[in-house]
């Protein structure tokens, strides 16, 4: 009994510790830790961040609700990033836009984020009118850092749950930002504060409903995987992108529900190019159709030509 206890403990340290150990430290390196939070690392280039709160908040809550979805107990850190710090702690400009490192890092921006300012500034040819709804969510001022880094900030926690199992490995980019939403839809799903959804839910239905992107270089799956870092530094065009997948994700949510996000997190792990290879795009569709079924299939089909 006596062993088996003690194998069990090891066990259970050595999980601990290899949660620990797939945190890149390297990235906290002159910021300040704040303390913040009791279930995660957080971490700023300010001593006393204020307007962070709800951010806290709401990933304390979807860390337990990814947590019981995934079995998992997962520490990650996140960093709070002013503007002038952002190129020295994120990996993509523009300051304020959210993204989440193969290692267990998330980088988030604080308030008045540049990526925020430039969004409410491509907004200014809109009627006054027409943003009224956005107003309704976001203030007068239209605060949208509420959506790039208290919304937005669940889609890159739900990353930080895939490259925990699957690292750098990625066997499509537009598969894992489907996840991404996927995660981010079922997250606001479930916190207590329902505001959060939607305010994500206006805000992206205003960008499609309005077209905000104008003219797109980028528009098929294949230009997304092969040109992925240039769509990404025309955000326009991977706003656009991420629009689409947003509509997909909120479908399939709608229908298959929590057990449909676990599956697919499953799925990302299991065709992971370190498993089993590169899957060109008939073996892929292939394998989703065996996995999922019809109805998923349909809902994933692209219909966007370039």
């Amino acid at each position: 009994m006596r062993i088996s206890l003690i194998v069990f403990l090891a066990v259970i340290t050595s999980c601990k510790q290899k949660d620990l150990e797939w945190i890149d430290r390297s990235k906290h390196e002159g910021l300040y830790v704040i303390n913040y939070s009791d279930s995660y690392e957080t971490y700023c280039t300010e001593k006393n961040p204020k307007n962070i709160k709800n951010t806290i908040e709401n990933l304390e809550q979807a860390k337990k609700y990814f947590d019981r979805t995934f079995n998992e107990d997962l520490n990650f850190a996140v960093l709070f990033i002013d503007n002038a710090n952002w190129n020295k702690y994120a990996f993509s400009p523009p300051p304020g836009m959210p993204q989440a490192y193969y290692q267990g890092n998330m980088v988030l921006g604080l308030d008045n984020s540049v990526m925020a300012k430039r969004a409410k500034q491509g907004l200014k040819q809109v009627p006054d009118s027409k943003l009224a709804v956005l107003e309704q969510h976001f203030g007068e001022e239209l605060n949208l850092d509420l959506f790039y880094r208290d919304a937005l900030s669940l889609h890159e926690l739900g990353h930080l749950y895939q490259f925990y199992k699957t690292g750098k490995g990625t066997q499509r980019h537009w598969l894992n930002e489907i996840f991404g939403n996927l995660c981010l839809v079922a997250a606001a799903k479930n916190l207590t504060y329902k505001e959060v959804f939607n305010r994500m839910d206006v805000y992206q239905l205003f960008l499609i409903n309005s077209n905000q992107w104008g003219e797109l270089k980028f528009k098929s799956l294949n230009q997304f995987e092969e040109d992925y870092f240039e769509v990404m530094r025309q955000g326009r065009n991977y706003g656009w992108y991420q629009s689409q997948f947003y509509l997909k994700a909120k479908e399939l949510y709608s229908k298959l529900g929590d057990e449909f996000l676990n599956d697919f997190r499953n799925f990302l792990i299991d065709i992971n190019p370190g498993k089993v290879g590169k899957l060109n795009d008939k073996e892929l569709n292939e394998l989703i159709f065996k996995t999922f079924g019809a109805q998923v299939s349909e809902i994933l089909k692209w219909e966007h030509d370039s």
